[in-house]
């Protein structure tokens, strides 16, 4: 279980080090010298036809990306899945590895969440595993600019945090209904529940985690 979530967050990594890592700093490596020669004074051939404040802009989105494609590293090296795991494991110490294997064998896999009858699996997301029984919530939320469109998977939890992973649009609605089997999770986008989640939610439980416990 272990050593296929890390495969595959390191293969995500290795994604998102092409978009945000490589391609940015060659982007800077082409466009950083010309920046330095006009701050310098001097005016290079290519301001001709690029002005020095476009190329300004350009550098400094490329640094943007590749800081936080170095951010992202660290925090694979430093909250690694086998960290995560063994830290799980120190907390429910009535739980062992192998009943951890055995549902993430049985769960059913969309993109890099693998949902287990007891805990769903996903390499980049802050706890691994996480407790179905203690999830309340699963909503999405995306984040949009004139180019990228990203979507999150995220699962509000007993306790009021929220872990969360990136997925595709089309990934979303498979699920919703997978965590919509689960009798004491409420699912989708509703503004309502949301709030109540954030802001009130022992009135949140009351709608279908607590009659499911009883």
């Amino acid at each position: 279980m272990v050593k296929k979530l890390t495969t595959k967050q390191w293969q995500n990594m290795i994604i998102l080090s092409l978009v945000i890592g490589v391609i940015p700093g060659i982007v800077l490596l082409k466009f950083a010298p010309k920046a330095i020669q006009a701050l310098s004074g001097s005016i290079p051939e290519s301001a001709k036809a690029e002005s020095a404040r476009d190329t300004y802009v350009i550098c400094l989105f490329a640094l943007f990306f590749i800081v936080i494609y170095v951010l992202s590293l660290i925090d694979h090296l430093t909250h690694s899945v086998g960290k995560k795991v063994k830290n799980y494991l120190t907390a429910n110490p009535w739980v062992t590895m192998e009943q951890l294997d055995s549902d993430f064998e049985a769960a059913e896999t969309i993109e890099s969440v693998w949902i287990g009858r007891r805990w769903t699996f996903c390499g980049t997301m802050n706890a691994v595993p996480v407790e179905n029984d203690k999830i309340v919530l699963v909503y999405s939320e995306y984040w949009r600019s004139k180019r990228f469109e990203l979507y999150y998977l995220c699962l509000g939890l007993l306790d009021g945090t929220v872990v969360k992973t990136g997925v595709t649009e089309k990934s979303l609605p498979k699920f919703m209904e997978l965590y919509g089997r689960y009798p004491h999770i409420l699912v989708g986008n509703n503004e309502r529940y949301i709030q109540m989640f954030k802001n009130d939610r022992n009135a949140l439980l009351d709608i279908k985690y607590r009659s499911s416990h009883v």
